[in-house]
């Protein structure tokens, strides 16, 4: 089974869209674990209706909104999440029909492995808030949108999955067997700044510890990323790049403030 955990920081909105593209998924193995960066009464309220309304489980997992701590309640989800295999997507991304279907049939022993998205446009993300319709997102009516990186949304399954050691993992479209991301300890939650690290460290480790394969699945593992402004700032990203290149230096590969807290033995 597939633990689908989707990270949401308050954009109901687009969390709706989410579940409804899961509704119509091609396989149904699946489980959903919503978290929450943040701790919000309306969350809990619409969850609890949309538990009735859909027939796929969904679970939530929320922590006091304190800063970005994605991290850390990503590493809660994985606490209660059933699924042997743990695919994460942000809380901004709807899914093509068959993402669920690929991840299940390409996560295996030696991977891990990455899909990318569509980035829709102003215009169409408008048009798929107001009218909740997700036939918005045809191939054909993309073509014709003014969004960007059209290509990603051809769903070619016959494409041979190709594993690509020089690029990375994006957190918004990623996938990997449970047990090997609770053998690193989970996310390190030292990360406390969105821009940069949180998803490149956990890549780096899964090697470090079990030489894992990263693999391709292009125009298989679709998605759709919902437009907004978008968040960057160029110091935030810097600091994350040196925390990052100091955890790489240290060289655990088994993280220490993780979903487990390790405490190094005192001399």
């Amino acid at each position: 089974m597939v633990s689908l955990i989707i990270s949401i920081y308050k954009n109901l909105a687009a969390l709706d869209l989410i579940l409804k593209s899961l509704q119509i998924q091609t396989n149904s193995d699946f489980e959903v674990i919503v978290a929450e960066d943040a701790n919000e009464l309306e969350t809990r309220n619409f969850i609890d209706e949309q538990c009735s309304v859909y027939s796929f489980i969904i679970k939530h997992v929320s922590q006091d909104d304190l800063g970005f701590r994605k991290t850390k309640i990503n590493n809660e989800a994985i606490k209660i999440a059933k699924g042997e295999k743990l695919v994460f997507i942000d809380g901004d991304c709807v899914l093509h029909p068959r993402f669920i279907e690929t991840y299940q049939k390409n996560i295996a022993e030696g991977g891990y492995y990455y899909g990318r998205r569509v980035m829709l446009g102003p215009k169409l993300t408008q048009k798929l808030y107001q009218s909740r319709n997700l036939k918005q997102l045809n191939t054909l009516r993309l073509l014709f949108s003014d969004s960007s990186h059209i290509q990603e949304a051809f769903y070619i399954p016959f494409r041979r999955s190709k594993q690509n050691p020089s690029r990375e993992i994006w957190g918004c479209n990623w996938g990997v067997l449970k047990k090997y991301l609770v053998g690193i300890n989970g996310f390190d939650e030292d990360y406390t700044k969105p821009c940069f690290g949180e998803d490149l460290d956990v890549g780096w480790r899964l090697r470090k510890k079990y030489n894992l394969r990263l693999t391709s699945l292009k125009n298989r593992a679709i998605q759709y990323h919902l437009h907004h402004k978008m968040n960057w700032d160029g110091e935030i990203e810097a600091a994350g790049r040196v925390v990052f290149d100091q955890k790489k230096q240290v060289g655990h590969a088994e993280c220490l403030n993780g979903i487990n807290k390790i405490l190094l033995p005192t001399s």
